[in-house]
Order: C-alpha cells, then sequence, then structure tokens
C-alpha cells in the first residue's frame, strides 16, 4: 500500500489545538481538513526530536572509550605475542636448546638413526661389520672418512663419507666407488630394483653419518658408538642399550696425513664376485667319489640369518669343490624363517639377480629344498642366495675339479 506525499511531511509541528481531537487514551484522532481530506497523525513529541540529551552523549562517550581501549588491549597482546612465540619457536639467541624447532628436529633425527641402524644390521653389517669397523666390505666407522661428512648445519660436507655420496652408492652400486661393473656392493634403491624405499635410504644415512652426540634406545644392542679399532666389534649386548653415533664431529686429521682412497679394495685380497673364481679357496682335496645320475653326491648347505651360506658345523662357504660330469644333489636348508634360494650359474646373472634358466631352488621361507645338478666340464660359476640384498654376503665358488680319468 502507497500514500501520495502532501507536501506537509516537512511542515514544524502546529500547536495542539489545530491537531484535532484526542482519544481517551491522549492519542490524536485523524482531522478532516477544508477539502474533506483526512490529515495524517501525528507521532508526537519524541519522533521529532534530532538533539542529544547529556545522558545520551555521555553514554556514547563511555562507548567509545570502552571500543578504543579494547582495541589497544588487542594491539597490546598482539604485539606481545609474535616477539614471544618467535623466541619460543627459533629460540633465545645465544642461549641453546630454546628452540622448539630444533628440539623437533633432534628428535626426528633420533628416531631416523634408530631406525637407520635396524636397516643397517639386517642389511649392511654382514660385509662392513656390526659397529662399521669394516670385512668383506671397507670400513664404515673411519674417522678420517667421517671428517667433514657433515657440517655444523646438517648439510653435506666435502668429507669421504658425506650424504650426497653414501646416497649415490646406494642408488647405483659398488660400481661408482671404482669404476668395477662386477663390485660386489650391490644396488639399494628400490628406484634400480633395490629393496629399499627413499625414506628408508634416508634413514639408513642418517645412522651412518650422526655424529658421537646423538644418542639413541638400541633395542638390538650393542652395535653404536664403535670406534675403529675396537676389540668388541662382533659382541652385541642382550637387551635394550644407550648407543651413540660413530662420527667424532671435532676429530681433526694430523698435519700432512693422506685423505682415504676413493677407491677401496680389500687388503687381505679376499675376492667375492664376479672374478672371484681366479684363486679363491685355493686348491680343492679331490673327490674321491664323484656322484652319478643313480646315486647323486649329497651336499648339504644352510643359509643363515645372519646372511651367509654355511656348511653341516656353521662354517662359512666360500667354495664348494665338485667334479667336472657329477651329479650333485644340493640339500639347501633355510634356517632363517625368511626368504632364501639358491642358484648355481655365471657371477654377473647371480648379482643382477637374472636367474632365468639357472639351476637352483626358487624363494622359499624355511625347511629344505633339494635339486640335483650336473656339473659342466668347465666354467666360471657361483653358487648363491639371489634375493635383494642378500648376494653380497652369500655367494661362493663352485670349483670345477678335472673328471677323474
Amino acid at each position: 500500500m502507497s500514500f501520495d506525499r502532501t507536501g506537509r511531511e516537512l511542515e514544524p509541528r502546529r500547536p495542539d489545538d489545530e491537531l484535532g481531537p484526542r482519544t481517551p487514551e491522549g492519542q490524536l484522532t485523524p482531522r478532516e481538513g477544508p477539502d474533506g481530506t483526512v490529515e495524517r497523525f501525528y507521532a508526537g513529541e519524541g519522533a521529532h526530536t534530532v538533539g542529544l540529551t547529556e545522558e545520551r552523549t555521555a553514554q556514547i562517550v563511555r562507548q567509545s572509550g570502552s571500543a578504543r581501549m579494547v582495541a589497544f588491549l588487542v594491539t597490546l597482546v598482539i604485539v606481545l605475542f609474535i616477539p614471544l612465540y618467535w623466541f619460543y619457536d627459533l629460540g633465545v639467541p645465544a642461549l641453546a636448546g630454546t628452540s622448539r624447532l630444533e628440539k623437533e628436529k633432534q628428535a626426528q633425527l633420533v628416531t631416523d638413526v634408530a631406525r637407520g641402524e635396524e636397516l643397517y644390521l639386517a642389511n649392511c653389517a654382514q660385509c662392513h661389520g656390526a659397529q662399521g669397523q669394516g670385512g668383506v666390505g671397507p670400513a664404515l666407522n673411519d674417522q678420517a672418512k667421517l671428517a667433514n661428512a657433515v657440517t655444523p648445519a646438517g648439510l653435506p660436507g666435502t668429507g669421504h663419507l658425506n650424504p650426497d655420496y653414501i646416497e649415490e652408492v646406494l642408488t647405483v652400486g659398488g660400481r661408482i666407488v671404482c669404476g668395477d661393473p662386477n663390485s660386489i656392493m650391490p644396488v639399494w634403491a628400490d628406484t634400480n630394483g633395490g629393496p629399499l624405499n627413499y625414506r628408508e635410504i634416508e634413514e639408513l644415512i642418517a645412522f651412518l653419518t650422526a655424529s658421537n652426540e646423538t644418542t639413541w634406545t638400541s633395542e638390538a644392542g650393542g652395535h653404536g658408538g664403535g670406534g675403529e679399532g675396537d676389540e668388541a666389534a662382533d659382541e652385541t649386548a642382550a637387551g635394550p642399550t644407550e648407543q651413540r653415533g660413530w662420527r667424532d664431529p671435532n676429530y681433526q686429521p694430523e698435519p700432512g696425513a693422506t685423505e682415504p682412497p676413493a677407491c677401496w679394495r680389500d687388503p687381505d685380497g679376499i675376492q667375492i664376485g664376479a672374478n672371484a673364481s681366479e684363486g679363491a679357496g685355493g686348491s680343492a682335496a679331490p673327490i674321491e667319489s664323484p656322484g652319478t645320475a643313480e646315486q647323486p653326491r649329497v651336499v648339504h648347505v644352510v643359509e643363515t640369518a645372519q646372511l651367509t651360506i654355511a656348511d653341516e658345523g656353521g662354517q662359512k662357504l666360500d667354495a664348494i669343490p665338485v667334479a667336472a660330469g657329477e651329479t650333485v644333489r644340493f640339500e639347501v636348508e633355510n634356517a632363517a624363517n625368511f626368504t632364501h634360494n639358491f642358484y648355481i650359474g655365471p657371477a654377473d646373472q647371480l648379482a643382477a639377480n637374472a636367474v632365468g634358466e639357472l639351476e637352483g631352488v626358487p624363494d622359499f621361507e624355511t625347511g629344505v629344498e633339494t635339486f640335483d645338478y650336473t656339473v659342466p666340464e668347465e666354467g666360471d660359476l657361483q653358487f648363491a642366495c639371489t634375493v635383494p640384498g642378500h648376494y653380497a654376503s652369500m655367494n661362493g665358488v663352485l670349483q670345477i675339479q678335472p673328471a677323474a680319468q
């Protein structure tokens, strides 16, 4: 509904006697004008007040002052909160140990190192020693190699065993160390067919480069913190023990000391790889009773949880003598309760796990598997477990002797 404007909306209020009669309640009643139209109602005194009373003015001033105080307090809290949180997060300058971020970073490092130790013991200790003292592979706890491996800021340094170098070796294998395509150091990164994913590679590197200022609780016990020449290198303590990293961040090489060689060779001349058949194990005793197809000669081998291939007495087998043309029945016992296999063939195929048509026993978890093998007249052959990560320490030479005349 709409009303036409009369033109009197802004006219000043007239005296009460001109406004018409009121109801008993004091309300105005419409009054007819000269032309018979009904004038609009008068809304009363309050509707036409345009000024502010003293009480209302004081109220507005009080509210304005309160709003300014609230704004000031909010601003003060923000101004104080930002630097306080900055100090809480990054620490107080010149006061060590006050940074929350640094504490979180250190806690994550300890977790990575502890997991890396488990990976090292399961995959690397067989060649490099439980304390990193070396064996089939080079020593990893050598302070000369670890010197400046990691900068004080935690970045890869220029030392021999710096994180970038270790990652490259784990990614492409030992061939990058000496340029030897037949290196027994396998590929570990799953991007190139190895068993470890990128996170496990990071954890393994964290363990290998951990300083002796980093401590953690080892469930395996007795494997960390060993220095070069540690007499108890292969001994393990029972139960959880506190361990320390190998790297001494304060180590300084002697003046004039030679740097570690970029290419390492076993000083004892142990050869386990493609060329291992050249003189490995010396000359074996002649085989008096070669096996036949009707009566194969039985050779029992045991694959262990320590990633070795041993004889029934527990001695590691670096070579198995066989006679050309004889038939051998291999009894392969898996004493590890995890996956092993056993194949005979050229070293390069075994190292690459390219078993294809090779004779042997495929992956199995436990128990004893057998197969009969007829020895060729000649050839450079190995026996090995080719499960990824196992070949480096689980291979030996098949020494073929001339057939008896």
